[in-house]
């Protein structure tokens, strides 16, 4: 059942003020700038000002901080390896663990894509209007490559959930390992949405609701009875984005398609 305008405002207002909604992230895909995501789990607890330290660590584009203090630290980088190196000494810790994200292909982005992103990154829910007008496209063009971004998922909204402050309706991630395809989750979680995959080790990171805990706890029981399948709830305390490192990433290419323009111009 779809709701209306008024009761959907309503309703995300409702979110925030439980603090289940803390705001939207942009996740851009890093393919399109020739880089790899690799999500790398760190478990000693955290104060908010060593998260804050983090998010400015080396390609680092976004952070998880768990309700246990725990942090999942999101590389954006070429080199992986080296990026987790750099990651580890930066923190001055080992991680945990990490999963690197599967690359899917998608079609090369243009300058006036690159535009539209970095008008977003700040705020992915920018009125369309002022979107035109940071922009200085036209509408027509702005809602052509907008359409285009999202449809290909090159770009997507991501809430930024926190735990919460009353009981009741969970909004949560889930995390589950192994190789088994949605339409099982399906059969087991009714309201799920897929937000990240990776292939090693293969894992789906779900975004999930259900009415209570109890409700939680009986699904993670049997998606865990599936084989070869285990199942983690992972409630973050939030989700922060580091913006300054996006945009960096949006204009360094932009300069790139911009002097390869002109380039291309000259020669003519």
């Amino acid at each position: 059942m779809s709701l209306s305008a008024p009761a959907l405002r309503e309703r995300l207002e409702k979110l925030h003020r439980e603090r289940v909604l803390l705001g939207f992230g942009l996740w851009v895909d890093p393919v399109v700038f020739d880089r790899q995501e690799t999500l790398v789990f760190f478990a000693r607890e955290r104060t908010s000002e060593e998260v804050m330290r983090v998010l400015k660590g080396p390609e680092v584009a976004y952070i998880g901080w768990k309700l246990d203090g725990g942090l999942t630290v999101a590389l954006w980088s070429d080199n992986v390896k080296h990026a987790m190196t750099r990651l580890s000494l930066f923190i001055g810790e080992k991680s945990s663990g990490h999963a690197v994200t599967g690359a899917v292909d998608l079609p090369p982005l243009s300058v006036l894509d690159f535009m539209i992103v970095d008008a977003l990154v700040d705020d992915p829910k920018i009125p369309f209007k002022e979107l035109v007008d940071v922009t200085r496209l036209s509408p027509k063009t702005v809602r052509k490559h907008l359409e285009s971004l999202i449809r290909s998922e090159a770009i997507v909204i991501s809430p930024r959930l926190g735990a919460g402050s009353n009981p009741g309706e969970l909004v949560y991630n889930l995390a589950v390992a192994g190789r088994v395809p949605m339409s099982k989750v399906r059969e087991i979680l009714d309201d799920v949405l897929l937000v990240h995959e990776t292939r090693s080790p293969p894992m789906k990171y779900l975004l999930c609701r259900s009415r209570d805990l109890g409700e939680v706890n009986s699904k993670i029981r049997a998606l865990n009875r599936l084989p070869g399948v285990s199942a983690l709830v992972s409630l973050n305390r939030e989700l922060l984005f580091a913006n300054e490192f996006i945009h960096s990433l949006v204009r360094e290419r932009i300069k790139q398609l911009e002097k390869i323009r002109v380039s291309q111009t000259v020669s003519a």
